[in-house]
């Protein structure tokens, strides 16, 4: 039996994980995600972990008891002028221990440090909005500032039908050309979330890195182009994604791990310039035309819930809210 209290915790600061520290990190995760039902780590975080980023970007912060690691948080690349983002895991047995908020406390002191003058403001996901994030954050003073709702639809048979699409004259859709179509997709990408706090700032190694990943699959990547004048010009577009059941998850009941049961509407976005156009709606159907040509039972998407015409649009293709995610954040002061 573990011994209940505080826990003496050593808090280690690196800018790349070692392979040894890797392994420990995804283990930790494996464990808090077989314990919570949902990951601890936002795809972001996860990719940074495998060493995804220059050393310029994010930080690791490594929680250990002993020899044992118990804790992990991940921050992003700190700006002076924006708040920082965070994200902590601690090992599900050793949780109640003060292991998150000796943390927490590395990341504040931090990001006083390299922030604004007289400190700035951290901010904390809690995915699946867990009962122990709550009570942490009510206790030290975090509040909400994001909701990032998870919503969900069955492509099954019998399920509500997908609407047909009839793109407007001048208009087509075909796949995404690795190599051809990065160019443009982030011109588009960068105005249509031009005030989103993290898919408007992708770069191009940012996409580099995803289409490298396992899951990537050009034919799930659809653009709609404008062909009315001399040349092709990218309007809107759907990146579906399809990550099989690993290691990290539990797969269904009766159904072999590692063998994909849903994909993910996993970025759609308008050119403003088209906005108004229902290239939105259309492009979203037919990534999940797509989905459920693949043999998939269920589609599932992220989206604010403040993003009210998202929400309508996503309510209309019969999507219903599964799981939502929490953003806590709360100033951080320094001394002058």
């Amino acid at each position: 039996m573990i011994a209940e209290g505080p826990l003496p915790v050593t808090v280690q600061r690196h800018d790349r994980l070692s392979q040894l520290q890797l392994t420990q990190v995804l283990a930790l995760v494996r464990s808090a995600t077989g314990a919570d039902g949902v990951a601890p780590l936002s795809e972001q975080a996860l990719l940074a972990v495998r060493g995804a980023h220059p050393a310029s970007g994010p930080v690791h912060f490594l929680g250990y008891a002993g020899r044992h690691l118990r804790g992990y948080a991940h921050l992003g690349a700190v700006a002076a002028d924006e708040p920082a983002t965070a994200e902590v895991v601690v090992d599900p047995s050793w949780r109640r221990r003060g292991i998150g908020w000796s943390l927490i406390q590395v990341l504040e002191d931090h990001v006083g440090q390299v922030g604004s003058p007289g400190g700035g403001s951290l901010r904390l996901w809690s995915h699946g909005d867990l009962d122990a994030a709550r009570a942490l954050a009510r206790h030290h003073g975090f509040t909400i500032v994001r909701e990032l709702w998870q919503m969900r639809r069955s492509l099954q048979p019998g399920s509500a039908p997908l609407p047909q699409v009839r793109l407007p004259d001048g208009f087509r859709a075909r796949h995404f050309v690795v190599g051809h179509d990065e160019p443009a997709w982030l011109g588009v990408n960068a105005r249509a979330f031009a005030d989103h706090p993290e898919q408007g700032r992708m770069t191009r190694d940012d996409v580099d890195r995803r289409i490298a990943e396992p899951w990537f699959d050009a034919e799930g990547f659809i653009l709609i182009e404008d062909v009315r004048g001399p040349g092709p010009v990218l309007a809107a577009s759907h990146w579906t994604k399809v990550v099989a059941a690993d290691s990290q998850t539990s797969p269904s009941p009766g159904r072999p791990a590692g063998l994909p049961t849903g994909g993910e509407v996993y970025v759609v976005g308008v050119d403003p310039a088209y906005q108004g156009m229902g290239l939105g709606r259309s492009v979203t159907v037919l990534g999940l035309t797509h989905l459920r040509a693949r043999g998939l039972a269920e589609a599932m998407l992220y989206v604010d819930g403040d993003n009210l015409a998202a929400v309508a649009t996503y309510t209309g293709l019969d999507f219903n809210r599964f799981a939502v995610d929490i953003m806590y954040g709360r100033i951080v002061h320094t001394p002058m």
